[in-house]
């Protein structure tokens, strides 16, 4: 089975994207984490680049990363946008992030593109460096969404996050044939219980979608989870 490793962007001194008291490398580490640890739930072998805030060099990042099969650098994003986006080197097939795009919109995320890009002079040579540093390791890079973008006030709500890093375990279970199970309801944090409020379940996704609009409308935030049996 492949081996995954996990690369929680930026870290220490490096905050990366920084907006509305919210700092990127907050964001990332908790969801390279998360990713790790359900991953090695549902048996798929998975390690991490940071446990921790701490500071990161590149040829550190890169090398680590260089050991294994294939890896997932979490981040998020900044420039006023909306949605995720999924990179990839210019010479992978970007199967994969079609699949994980798929995942995303089915769970109702906002999506923005997949994409490659290539170095200013030199189109056989990829731009980021985690595409191009990493040897033979096929690395997407996935941006979850914008810090500064429309869509924060939902991006600061960890179970809408962790819905997020869901797709991400869903299309890595999906790649390795792996069976997904659903992440655990239990509370996270001991001595807190939490109380999820159901306002219907809908074969038809239109349905679901109206139902959304309604709560909306009455100042209530909703999203898509999908059930399957």
């Amino acid at each position: 089975m492949t081996k995954w490793i996990q690369d929680a962007g930026h870290g220490g001194s490096d905050t990366g994207a920084f907006h509305d008291g919210v700092a990127e490398k907050e964001w990332s580490l908790e969801a390279a984490l998360y990713v790790n640890q359900r991953l090695n739930e549902l048996g798929v072998s998975s390690t991490v680049t940071r446990k921790s805030d701490r500071n990161l060099s590149r040829d550190e990042r890169t090398a680590a990363v260089s050991k294994y099969e294939k890896a997932i650098s979490h981040h998020f994003n900044a420039g006023g946008g909306s949605g995720a986006e999924l990179i990839h080197s210019i010479y992978a097939d970007g199967s994969f992030e079609k699949n994980l795009r798929q995942k995303f919109e089915e769970a109702g995320y906002p999506f923005r593109r997949i994409f490659t890009k290539t170095y200013p002079g030199n189109r056989k040579r990829d731009y980021y460096y985690m595409n191009r540093e990493t040897g033979s390791a096929r690395v997407t890079i996935v941006e979850y969404g914008f810090l500064d973008g429309p869509n924060l006030h939902r991006l600061k709500d960890k179970n809408y996050r962790e819905g997020l890093y869901e797709c991400v375990v869903q299309a890595i279970c999906a790649e390795e044939g792996v069976p997904y199970r659903q992440a655990s309801q239990e509370p996270t944090d001991k001595g807190t219980t939490l109380y999820r409020v159901v306002t219907g379940s809908f074969h038809k996704r239109e349905n679901a979608e109206k139902r959304i609009e309604q709560l909306k409308k009455a100042g209530y935030e909703a999203f898509i989870d999908i059930l399957r049996k």
